[in-house]
């Protein structure tokens, strides 16, 4: 167990060394550590721990406390166990991993930055992992398994290092605290550190999932879901930034055409003059956002908008007028958030969200756009630019808790009947803030990561392979922690490099999911037989989405093979480009009776009875849904 903290530059870390039963004081003998440990019959064990300041004055200038580490003492035994990695954020990917594989961070750095965490340090050694605020190590043959996780979001960032030997075995658990700030260091402070439980379970390991999920949504989760998901339509994966007033007039008078069942018509990225002068609409919307808000709710839709609030480019007015509340390390220049072609050549920077300057400027922009111009749903993107590090204006806080206390100004000015989407967003300090929230990393119209993505060993790449896994892995979070958002549904011919197969395999997860479901392509291009898949899709949406549905076999492979909602549904699918023998293991208590038709087509689905589940044979990228 040890701490680390430093002087300007100069780094100690100092190692807690025991006193006596549960009490620990650093070598360095700044630090005193307390560990409370109590059992309880449904929790396991729950560690719970707090950092004394044993100086008598406060610290000195210069100081900063970057993290600390315990050494949990709590390990599963024997051989054979896979990991269950959890990401960071929303476009991190969360999947099993074998002991014998590297835990690798993409090449480039500000890949690593803006789909990672900044304060994670991967050494690329086989058989050490760093999971992102909870883990499951699991055994399949015999069934057990060890859930660590913790109790609260918390004021410091959480995460869990898992060392394995050459046989699968656990030599090391530790939890690292990523503190990263001056915290308030009085004589004799104490500060209070989330509590962790260590929970040892035989069986599913998805059902444990679920239920701290379902723990954690009671202590920290929103208390006013809506009944409801969001259905509708969005402009960024046909469009991208090229969209006009035109283009959303065009789409929105097709939905009623169409007869769509949609709530909401979200406008994305490109209404605006520049990143971060989000009050300031470009020339192609020369009628401004309050007008399109009002023709929006004349047909009957409830008006978004995207914006990403903790962005700023160079270009923007803000920038140029208050550079002051711009982020920046300690030698005074902008610390670099994003690399995005899109929005031009260069870097696009982040705000510092403790500075009054920026605050006052969220404050204003937020009051705007849901008081003034009329939305009531906002997609707020790239939030993981909040928590960046940097010589920030307000030093005590750490970079969770600034990230917290700006969610809490956001929801404070926009009221509890806006629905904030987080998006791109730091998943554990999240919750409590946003009713919806992306669980994955972004859709594309293409399965696979794009060559340049695999060479640079990105394993968050875009695409709609790699966001249906975490759709599937992070499912059982939706309606505990919020309303799952999987990202928009594709499902149109033109421009789009899935075939048929893949598109009705991305319909089946999405749907089944019960999360909320938006529809991005042209509608005034729509195919005919895309538009009946699109229809359909919405229908089984409509019956699933009540329920939180429960992943099945997150340790058996990387892309599950099946998601059982309780609203009656099973969808099975091949995620592979050969046909395949899938064969599935029901979550306990679940019966079922055949025959079995796919919702889909209506036909009867061949599924064979094995013990505790059932077997079919599906062709390369099929998929079936079927009623249970």
């Amino acid at each position: 167990m040890k701490i680390q903290y430093r002087v300007h530059n100069s780094v100690t870390i100092s190692n807690f060394l025991p006193v006596k039963a549960g009490i620990f004081q650093s070598e360095c003998k700044k630090f005193e550590l307390l560990l409370a440990t109590t059992k309880d019959s449904k929790l396991g064990t729950v560690l719970s721990p707090k950092l004394i300041w044993r100086e008598s004055t406060r610290p000195e200038v210069g100081f900063s406390v970057d993290h600390l580490e315990l050494e949990l003492t709590d390990l599963p035994e024997g051989n054979g166990f896979k990991m269950f990695q959890h990401g960071y954020q929303s476009w991190s990917i969360s999947r099993k991993v074998e002991s014998s594989e590297t835990d690798r961070p993409p090449l480039l750095s500000f890949l690593h930055y803006s789909q990672e965490n900044v304060y994670s340090k991967n050494e690329s050694k086989v058989g050490k992992f760093i999971s992102e605020y909870l883990t499951l190590l699991y055994n399949q043959e015999n069934q057990n398994g060890v859930l660590y996780a913790p109790l609260e979001a918390g004021e410091f960032g959480t995460k869990f290092e898992v060392v394995f030997g050459n046989e699968g075995n656990v030599t090391s658990v530790r939890v690292i605290y990523d503190i990263h700030c001056l915290p308030d260091l009085r004589p004799n402070a104490k500060l209070n550190i989330s509590k962790i439980k260590v929970l040892f379970f035989k069986g599913s390991p998805e059902t444990k999932l679920l239920k701290y999920f379902e723990e954690l949504g009671k202590k920290e989760g929103p208390t006013n879901l809506p009944k409801k998901v969001p259905t509708g339509w969005c402009s960024w994966y046909y469009y991208y930034t090229n969209i006009d007033q035109k283009t959303i007039l065009d789409n929105l008078t097709k939905v009623r055409e169409l007869n769509l069942p949609f709530e909401f018509f979200q406008i994305d990225d490109g209404y605006q003059k520049e990143i971060g002068d989000w009050l300031i609409p470009n020339e192609k919307f020369p009628g401004g956002m309050r007008i399109l808000a009002d023709e929006i709710k004349r047909v009957g839709l409830k008006p978004g908008i995207w914006l990403a609030p903790f962005l700023v480019r160079k270009k923007s007015e803000f920038f140029r007028k208050y550079p002051e509340a711009i982020l920046k390390d300690q030698n005074g220049k902008p610390v670099p958030a994003l690399y995005n072609p899109l929005w031009g050549r260069g870097y696009t920077y982040a705000l510092d969200i403790t500075h009054p300057t920026a605050l006052a400027y969220i404050e204003k922009v937020f009051t705007t756009i849901v008081k003034e111009w009329g939305y009531p749903y906002l997609k707020l993107d790239f939030l993981y630019a909040g928590l960046l590090p940097g010589d920030v204006y307000n030093k005590t806080l750490s970079p969770q808790a600034r990230y917290q206390n700006a969610l809490e100004l956001i929801r404070k000015i926009v009221g509890k009947n806006t629905f904030l989407l987080g998006c791109g967003a730091p998943m554990l300090p999240s919750i409590g803030f946003f009713d919806g929230m992306r669980i994955s990393c972004d859709v594309a119209p293409f399965w696979n990561p794009e060559r340049i993505r695999i060479f640079l060993k990105d394993r968050n790449a875009l695409c709609t392979k790699k966001a249906l896994i975490n759709d599937i892995t992070r499912s059982s979070m939706h309606r505990h922690l919020w309303l799952n958002d999987p990202d928009c549904l594709l499902v149109r011919k033109k421009k789009n490099k899935m075939n048929e197969a893949q598109t009705k395999l991305m319909a089946s997860v999405m749907a089944v999911s019960g999360g909320m479901l938006l529809v991005s392509d042209d509608l005034t291009k729509l195919e005919t037989d895309r538009l009946d898949l699109l229809k359909k899709a919405f229908q089984l949406n409509r019956e699933c989405q009540a329920y939180t549905p429960i992943p099945i076999g997150i340790f058996e492979n990387e892309f599950p093979l099946a998601l059982y909602n309780p609203g009656g549904y099973l969808g099975i699918w091949n995620p592979t480009e050969e046909e395949k023998t899938v064969r599935i293991t029901l979550p306990p208590g679940v019966k079922t009776k055949a025959p079995f038709l796919d919702f889909w087509t209506g036909t009867r689905v061949d599924l064979q009875p094995v013990v505790g589940g059932f077997e079919t044979t599906l062709p390369a990228f099929g998929s079936v849904v079927v009623s249970v």
